[in-house]
This record gives C-alpha cells, structure tokens and sequence, in this order.
C-alpha cells in the first residue's frame, strides 16, 4: 500500500525517488517543489483545524443535544 502511493506520487510530481544500488537496496523520496507547495497547504489546513477544535467541538455539542 505505501509502494504504491509513494509511485503515485511520484507520477503526481509530488515526490522524487532516487534507488541506491547497494546491497541490501536503498532508495531515498524527498519532495519536489510541488511537493513542498502542497504540503505546506496540508499544514496550514492542519493548522487552522488544530486552533479551531474548541469552536468545531462546540457546534458537535450544540448538534448532538438538539
């Protein structure tokens, strides 16, 4: 399952995979700049629903007691 997001992200242009030819086999993903565009939105996202739980938690209680 990870094999196969990693190369879907990779034909995504989300990531680059470099194989070493060592022995046991070695390869090594980092980010391309898209990559690093997208996750630096995936943290913000995260950000904002970290700070915001207090209000989202508020409106579940408010919801689940009518």
């Amino acid at each position: 399952m990870l094999a196969q997001t990693l190369q879907r992200l990779e034909s995504d242009g989300f990531v680059d995979r470099v194989a070493k030819q060592t022995v046991p086999p070695h390869v090594e993903y980092s980010l391309t700049p898209l990559g690093k565009q997208a996750a630096d939105q995936v943290k913000a996202l995260a950000d904002w629903i970290e700070t915001s739980m207090p209000e989202i938690n508020a409106a579940r209680e408010r919801r689940c007691t009518e």
